[in-house]
């Protein structure tokens, strides 16, 4: 019976020990944050690949993101919910970007190992989400296109539970050897809705603008006629494409390449009703406070070993009781 009330004992003071261990989940705001680009194909480095950052949002300690003003404009849902969901929205700014000519939050060249940290040139960056750029690169008999991305500094290392303020990352990318003569390539785009039970709002038409290596090379109009799509084709192989829809209020916008299509995605936003009696303001936080799921973030995880050591001290209660139980004549 000692045994067991020293056990207890012992599990009451370990129930306490987890919430100042692992509740340490916040941000440091006074930490710098780096990213290093590490650009290989196979163990062949790409050296001079020329890599952009863009600060898309603000980070508080709670991993609340506020869309930085270079991107307020744009009618896209920064809140990720997986994978899929942050590669996309890489994309859909990827051509906002490009089209209006953004500045980079820093920018630089791969060295001879294939590297590149960030920031560079003795800058600084701040915490935040970023969308990360590379151009066409060209080495040997190949173009190489890297995927662009979105990560998150610093980054939460989900097993450890903590945060990583100096990020490591190896973009994918995509190879294509270089045509001994000019070649001619297809673009294709089409228009998705995703707006049941409010399809009267839709516009009549959207326009869709094709980019050619960042410039507007073209313009098309998408309506019933031609059933919301439409294909390019004699493109230059020896230009990169992109293709971006001009902005439509009441209406979020995705953009994903699959093939050689690009698929535009609009999702209606439901307009938020006005309040019927003034209201004496308020302060807030600062305008579009989210938080992500980011897969860099995670979840926090302090709560675990709590419940599991309450579970485990219910059980041993019980035992108790039962043998106490057992023992009455």
């Amino acid at each position: 019976m000692k045994l067991c009330k020293r056990l207890i004992l012992f599990l009451l003071v370990a129930l306490m020990l987890p919430v100042t261990a692992y509740a340490a989940g916040s941000i440091d705001k006074d930490l710098a944050v780096s990213l290093t680009i590490s650009y290989q194909d196979g163990k062949m480095p790409l050296v001079g690949a020329e890599f952009s950052i863009y600060q898309v949002a603000t980070v508080d300690e709670y991993g609340e993101l506020t869309t930085t003003n270079n991107f307020k404009q744009f009618n896209v849902d920064i809140r990720g919910k997986n994978d899929a969901a942050w590669k996309t929205l890489a994309s859909t700014l990827e051509g906002y970007v490009l089209r209006d000519n953004i500045m980079p939050t820093d920018s630089g060249k791969t060295g001879q190992d294939g590297y590149l940290t960030f920031p560079t040139g003795g800058q600084k960056l701040a915490q935040g989400l970023y969308l990360v750029l590379g151009k066409r690169h060209i080495q040997g008999d190949c173009y190489y296109d890297a995927t662009s991305f979105m990560v998150m500094l610093p980054t939460q290392d989900t097993v450890k539970n903590e945060w990583i303020y100096d990020v490591s990352v190896s973009p994918k990318h995509d190879s294509t050897e270089i045509p001994d003569t000019p070649t001619t390539i297809t673009r294709k785009v089409i228009k998705v809705w995703n707006d049941d039970r409010h399809e009267n709002q839709r516009p009549k038409e959207i326009i869709v603008q094709l980019l050619r290596d960042g410039k507007v090379y073209d313009m098309v109009t998408l309506n019933k006629d031609n059933n919301w799509r439409y294909t390019w084709s004699g493109l230059g192989s020896s230009y990169t494409w992109t293709v971006v829809e001009k902005e439509n209020s009441g209406y979020t916008v995705r953009v994903e390449r699959d093939g050689i299509t690009f698929v535009i995605t609009n999702t209606y936003v439901p307009e938020e009703p006005e309040p019927t009696e003034p209201t004496e303001p308020t302060p807030t936080k600062p305008t579009n406070p989210t938080k992500p799921n980011l897969p860099q973030t995670g979840q926090l995880w302090w709560p675990v070993p709590v419940l599991l050591i309450a579970g485990l001290l219910f059980v041993i209660l019980g035992l108790i009781r039962r043998r106490r139980f057992d023992d009455e004549p």
